[in-house]
């Protein structure tokens, strides 16, 4: 297994630095769990593009790198900063920079505050700007319909 197949490239970035350039309309969001944690698709092809928090009151979004084109990858998000979670996958063998987990969320908290104070996490394409809801209606899966997922 080479270094591009070890675990699950994301890319987590400020909710108003997102674009969707077409197919908004084709958004759909499902908790999975009981945390506040969305999961974004795409309703057309069942996708899976984005977690974020509930509501766009915490604005983030973490976007799953490899359901975006690979082309475009690089020159949109740059390279990345850093692996977490590495000493967890022994076949991660990348020279990138460990990042901590503690790290990600000191980085994590200052963008976070940035965007509320200066407003910014009104700006999501994931979220109604007025009420922070999402603009898709999110479906709660229970234990009765995991069971038939699959």
């Amino acid at each position: 297994m080479d270094e591009q197949d070890a675990g699950t490239p994301l890319y987590q970035s400020r909710c108003a630095r997102m674009r969707i350039e077409s197919g908004r309309d084709r958004l759909r969001c499902i908790h999975l769990t009981e945390e506040a944690t969305l999961r974004w698709y795409a309703g057309c092809c069942d996708t899976p593009l984005f977690n974020s928090y509930k509501n766009g009151k915490i604005p983030y979004v973490t976007t799953l790198v490899g359901n975006c084109d690979a082309g475009a990858r690089t020159r949109l998000l740059g390279e990345p900063i850093g692996h977490l979670f590495v000493d967890d996958d022994p076949a991660c063998t990348g020279a990138g920079r460990r990042l901590s987990m503690n790290t990600l969320m000191r980085r994590f908290f200052v963008r976070m505050v940035k965007d509320i104070v200066s407003g910014d996490r009104r700006r999501s394409a994931l979220f109604d700007p007025e009420t922070l809801e999402p603009v898709s209606t999110p479906t709660r899966l229970t234990k009765e319909t995991t069971a038939h997922v699959g």
